[in-house]
């Protein structure tokens, strides 16, 4: 009897501890998850918390859900036609050391056969639409009309191109004056040309002392890029003309070209005047010619559209470089707008740089905010500066955005060339970040 009673209480015990421990196990689950609870209450109330505060107090009790607003339409640096400059002709020549328009007789060989590949004195005459590829020193080259010319790794005594299609020059050594007229496409890099004191395309006419070393006119494309001038480049009446990361030592003239973009040179003086559109972005300028206009350094005569930034000046600057871009935006809520922020290419835009006025009368306007009562509409006009980080041609989609005080914001992209350069409009919406990119 007394081992049943021991075996009895032993097994009475057991269970009863089993059930204790799994009661305890119970307990700690239950405390455990009433933890967790309070703690994802608290997280969440902290975190949505001043969130919803914050939205509440910018949306004014809902207002920010009566706001509405879009754009309707965008001009950006649509083409604009140049003012018409006379060009020189073949025979100018005369006056930079070459003889004209051709080589005398008995001076020359001609093109075709191409490649040239061995070394002459004599000059190169390349028939009409012939194409010819220079690879080895020669003297001056004459190209006529409808040819495509190619000099790679040469040195040249001159160059005089005439109606051709298009002279490409890569790592030339140009000792003697270079004549582009009415080429089509010019492509140079990675090239060297010299002037002369007693060649001159400047203040003082053909013949006056300043140092000429390129004449390019006509309507074509010119491109320029990591080449040095040692005296004067003047370029006239060009479609496109584009000169990069090159120096020019002497002054730079684009003159009534439809479309320029000088980025990253050096350059003696720079001088822009009637052109349709001109661009200027991270030069150093001089202000050091000799030969023009000491101590200036840009000379800005009447461009049709003009954006500058990012340049490093000395000397003096003559004229404006002004490049306006405009975008109407319209009220299509039921409160009135204020805009209070506005960004070019994710840069701010300053007060100052900007106007703007209703387009149903009234005055014009030169800071932030941007009042739009309801069922109207405001016709906007940014000064442009060229981001730093310009490239050759930015223009395919330049953005946009306006930021109410409701922290809406409409945005969209200029596109360069179109009339009207906003193709597509867009709606006002919450930001849901900082802006930019308030996307």
């Amino acid at each position: 009897m007394a081992h049943e009673a021991n075996y009895y209480l032993r097994t009475t015990v057991r269970r009863s501890l089993s059930h204790s421990r799994r009661g305890f196990s119970t307990i700690i689950a239950e405390v455990m998850m009433v933890l967790i609870v309070i703690i994802m209450s608290a997280i969440v109330f902290v975190w949505v918390g001043p969130t919803f505060q914050s939205n509440t107090g910018q949306d004014n009790s809902g207002a920010a859900y009566a706001e509405k607003f879009s754009t309707l339409w965008g001009n950006f640096a649509t083409f604009a036609i140049p003012i018409p400059e006379s060009l020189r002709s073949c025979s100018d020549t005369q006056y930079y050391g070459m003889a004209g328009c051709t080589p005398a007789s008995g001076t020359y060989i001609t093109c075709p056969p191409s490649p040239i590949t061995t070394a002459t004195s004599q000059a190169v005459l390349v028939s009409s639409n012939s194409v010819c590829v220079i690879q080895a020193n020669v003297g001056g080259v004459y190209v006529q009309s409808g040819s495509n010319v190619t000099v790679i790794g040469a040195t040249i005594n001159g160059l005089l191109a005439v109606d051709a299609a298009r002279i490409t020059l890569k790592n030339v050594n140009n000792a003697g004056f270079t004549m582009f007229l009415n080429v089509a496409v010019i492509n140079i890099s990675g090239s060297t040309f010299y002037g002369n004191p007693n060649w001159c395309e400047g203040p003082g006419g053909v013949g006056a002392p300043c140092d000429m070393s390129i004449f390019e006119g006509g309507p074509g494309i010119f491109t320029m890029t990591n080449s040095t001038v040692n005296g004067e480049l003047e370029s006239e009446v060009g479609h496109q003309t584009f000169i990069t990361s090159s120096t020019i030592v002497g002054r730079l003239e684009v003159e009534s070209a439809d479309f320029g973009q000088i980025l990253n040179n050096k350059i003696g003086v720079l001088d822009l005047d009637q052109n349709g559109i001109i661009v200027i972005s991270g030069n150093t300028i001089y202000g050091n010619d000799p030969y023009f206009d000491q101590g200036t350094g840009i000379l800005y005569g009447l461009n049709r559209w003009c954006g500058s930034g990012n340049n490093v000046v000395s000397g003096s600057t003559n004229g404006a470089c002004i490049g306006n871009i405009e975008i109407d935006i319209t009220n299509t809520g039921s409160i009135p707008v204020n805009l209070v922020a506005a960004y070019m290419s994710n840069a701010a835009v300053p007060g100052p740089n900007l106007s703007w006025k209703l387009l149903s009368g009234g005055p014009s306007h030169n800071s932030f905010p941007i009042t739009i009562p309801v069922g109207q509409s405001a016709n906007v006009t940014l000064q442009w500066t060229p981001p730093p980080q310009l490239t050759t041609l930015p223009w395919n989609g330049l953005y946009f955005i306006f930021v109410s005080s409701h922290n809406n914001f409409v945005d969209g992209y200029l596109y360069f060339g179109h009339n009207p350069a906003l193709t597509i409009t867009s709606q006002s919406r919450p930001q849901n970040r900082i802006c930019p990119p308030c996307y």
